[in-house]
């Protein structure tokens, strides 16, 4: 096998680990706050989102930080850093008593975690770009999984043996991810210092500052729904037992879906036009978004969640293969913090939005908004996007020219 291929298995199956430790424990985030002490539905949502929301905003921070510094001191040493911060930091969350606990605990995660861009940039330095499509839709996938299997293991688990030791057990996840990377990948002591034409001037910068503008946008619209489609699941289901169990799986039937759409996006990406895919799959995404105001049952909200995941799954991998193919190896760390940043930036505000859109109005109310959100970003992607080219044989993007 490749020396390439063998770390990006080895890079793929670790992170996959780590990040099913990580969502472990936001299926059953809204009934652990209410084992706290936190009681009103509205409170819980706010405090959820509050919880959702802190992490990301200090990757926004950290992210540039992290991925500037494994420019200079190395790629792996980074992914070690995140994993095994995150696995001490989950096991000191089996140990709060309050929500302002938690609420230290999620900063430092967010602060010094950040495994998956972490891991990304470590993929990246060592495949060809011509394999970034596939490298980083397989990528990808590590994240539709274990929003998928973490979600799902994590409601189980919690049912059975309760909160607090779901979130131990889940540290040991992200600590054995972390034994994975340290033991199972070499990281290659000389970056080749490839040319590129496309790197290094403005006509890339802006083609960047306009993927990150798509980023931003679509991780803000999507994680929306984070702090309230569990609770929302507990109002179509009052009468349920093993109600964690029934979020879980349906929260996890929408990364099962994206999994196969990240794969097909990466083996299309560079292959077609871009601002078409990306703008097709956010309108899509959130007109089955606002349609779940609609389910009066689990099974047709996992219907639609279903859908909505098969829409929504290339995305990221499309925006993340455009921005391989637009740097040189020797700045992979910086442009992908960046990118981690922006997406932290969307991702922190998108669940204190949702959170509080909730409080004030309803949990209809903020589906409704995510999907609107989702449809507005895909009308303005050709708008954004329009002089971004391809080669005719597929080869990437060769060309940007002025916007």
């Amino acid at each position: 096998m490749e020396h390439w291929r063998k770390h990006l298995y080895t890079i793929w199956f670790a992170e996959t680990i780590s990040l099913i430790g990580f969502s472990f424990c936001l299926t059953f985030m809204p009934y652990y706050l209410q084992e706290l002490g936190v009681k009103d539905i509205k409170q819980v949502a706010l405090w959820t989102g509050l919880l959702q929301t802190v992490g990301p905003l200090m990757m926004v921070i950290s992210a540039p930080f992290w991925g500037i510094l494994s420019d200079r001191k190395g790629r792996k040493i980074m992914v070690e850093r995140a994993m095994f911060s995150g696995f001490v930091i989950l096991i000191l969350m089996s140990f709060a008593r309050n929500v302002q606990h938690l609420l230290i605990l999620r900063i430092l995660q967010g602060f010094f975690t950040g495994t998956f861009t972490a891991a990304i940039v470590l993929a990246a330095s060592q495949m060809p770009k011509e394999k970034s499509g596939y490298g980083l839709g397989l990528m990808q996938t590590s994240s539709f999984i274990a929003s998928s299997a973490g979600p799902f293991l994590g409601g189980i688990a919690s049912d059975i043996w309760g909160y607090r030791n779901s979130f131990f057990f889940s540290g040991i996840l992200v600590g054995l991810a972390g034994c994975m990377v340290m033991f199972g990948v070499q990281e290659q002591k000389q970056i080749d210092r490839e040319t590129q034409q496309n790197s290094d001037n403005e006509k890339t910068r802006n083609d960047l500052f306009f993927l990150f503008i798509i980023l931003f946008l679509f991780q803000f619209s999507i994680t929306l729904l984070s702090p309230v489609i569990a609770i929302f699941i507990q109002k179509i289901t009052p009468e349920a037992r093993k109600i964690a169990t029934i979020a879980g799986s349906i929260i996890a039937i929408s990364g099962i879906a994206s999994v196969f759409s990240a794969i097909l996006a990466g083996h299309m990406s560079g292959k077609h036009d871009n601002r078409i895919l990306l703008s097709v799959m956010l309108i899509i995404s959130g007109i089955f978004t606002m349609l779940a105001t609609l389910s009066k049952s689990p099974g047709q909200l996992m219907f639609l969640r279903i859908l909505s995941g098969l829409s929504a799954g290339g995305i990221i991998p499309i925006i993340n293969t455009s921005i391989h193919l637009g740097t040189k190896k020797t700045e992979l760390g910086k442009n992908f913090g960046i990118a981690g940043g922006i997406s932290s930036l969307g991702s922190g505000f998108g669940p204190i939005v949702g959170g509080a859109l909730a409080s004030v109005f309803s949990l209809e109310f903020t589906f409704i908004f995510s999907g609107l959100m989702m449809i507005i970003t895909g009308a303005i992607c050709p708008v954004l996007l329009e002089k971004i080219k391809v080669d005719k044989e597929g080869k990437g993007i060769p060309e940007i020219t002025d916007l």
